[in-house]
């Protein structure tokens, strides 16, 4: 289980990138402190942010791909309102981080009815996809 204590309760703000977030830029930050790797940005907000977090996240086969057994980082993606338009960050089996506009930062389960209808999938991040900084062959 990731201890992911220091995240509960920050507030959820839509186009959030801190000291507010939203589903994305939670699973942003917490990316950047554990792990030290900086995942994209979202280029616009608003009515937007559920198609970037999808096209992002489902179309960007190159960098995540679907699993089938989540392990902590990975993400769950729901379908809300008919298309892919929330994450979760998996922090152990059943549990995950993440902030909904009704809903500061807090652990749930993925595995409860208000939720389990609506997983999309579960994605891990490719450490390995990005190609090689020039010189670091």
């Amino acid at each position: 289980m990731i201890n992911v204590t220091e995240y509960i309760g920050l507030p959820f703000e839509s186009g959030g990138r801190g000291p507010r977030h939203d589903c994305w830029s939670l699973v942003r930050l917490v990316y950047a402190d554990r792990l030290g790797i900086e995942l994209p940005l979202h280029t616009g907000y608003a009515d937007t942010l559920t198609d970037e977090t999808s096209q992002l996240m489902v179309a960007a086969r190159s960098e995540w791909r679907e699993v089938t057994d989540p392990e902590p980082y990975d993400v769950v993606m729901f379908n809300v309102d008919g298309k892919p338009n929330h994450i979760g960050l998996v922090i152990a089996p059943g549990l995950m981080l993440h902030t909904t506009r009704h809903k500061d930062a807090c652990i749930e389960s993925y595995r409860a009815a208000q939720w389990r209808s609506r997983i999309e999938g579960f994605y891990r991040y490719d450490h390995d996809c990005r190609p090689p900084e020039p010189g670091t062959d």
